[in-house]
């Protein structure tokens, strides 16, 4: 008929999709522990990025004074 849906209906057993996932602690090694690693993570990203843009500033100023 032209109302049925071309996609099948499956149905899926109770509880099967859950999965046990490792809690946060278990994940890091610790709750603070994790939380610290993941703050130095953070700033050493944070401190690369600077650093590159930094240098792109420089270059770019350089090339203009340079440049004249």
């Amino acid at each position: 008929m032209h109302n049925e849906s071309p996609l099948q209906t499956c149905r899926a057993e109770p509880g099967s999709a859950v999965e046990e996932q490792p809690g946060r602690a278990r994940l890091y090694g610790g709750e603070t522990q994790g939380i610290e690693q993941q703050r130095r993570r953070a700033r050493r990203t944070a401190v690369v990025v600077g650093a590159i843009a930094v240098l792109v500033y420089a270059t770019f100023i350089l090339s203009g004074v340079i440049g004249r």
